[in-house]
């Protein structure tokens, strides 16, 4: 097995979790301090998407939708769909990719590895 410490200095071997990990955390908090900052103060003066009153931003795409879509089942089984497939995507991303068998494999695996 290679030893992948040799030559590197103790700061290029600091570990991801937590250090690296908090970095990012500090960085994406302060964008979203800054984020909330700009929508407080800078409020955009008209509406982009014209809207029912009662339909929550988050609502809206599937508002948009069901407006294209009037029929509930098939409404219904899209989203399970589209919330399976995203589900399942790292996995079937995962093994058509590792898979030394498969055809379609991005990465080829060394049978001495």
């Amino acid at each position: 097995m290679k030893d992948y410490t040799q030559g590197r200095t103790p700061e290029m071997l600091e570990p991801f979790f937590p250090n690296e990990m908090f970095r990012y955390i500090i960085v994406s908090c302060f964008l979203l301090v800054v984020e909330c900052i700009a929508v407080v103060f800078l409020p955009l003066p008209f509406s982009l998407i014209e809207k029912p009153d009662y339909v929550p931003w988050f609502g809206l795409p599937f508002y948009e939708l069901h407006k294209y879509l009037q029929n509930d089942i098939l409404l219904i089984f899209l989203m399970v769909f589209c919330a399976l497939f995203l589900v399942s995507w790292p996995f079937l991303e995962n093994a058509l990719r590792y898979n030394p068998k498969n055809k379609l494999s991005l990465k080829r695996i060394p049978a001495n590895e």
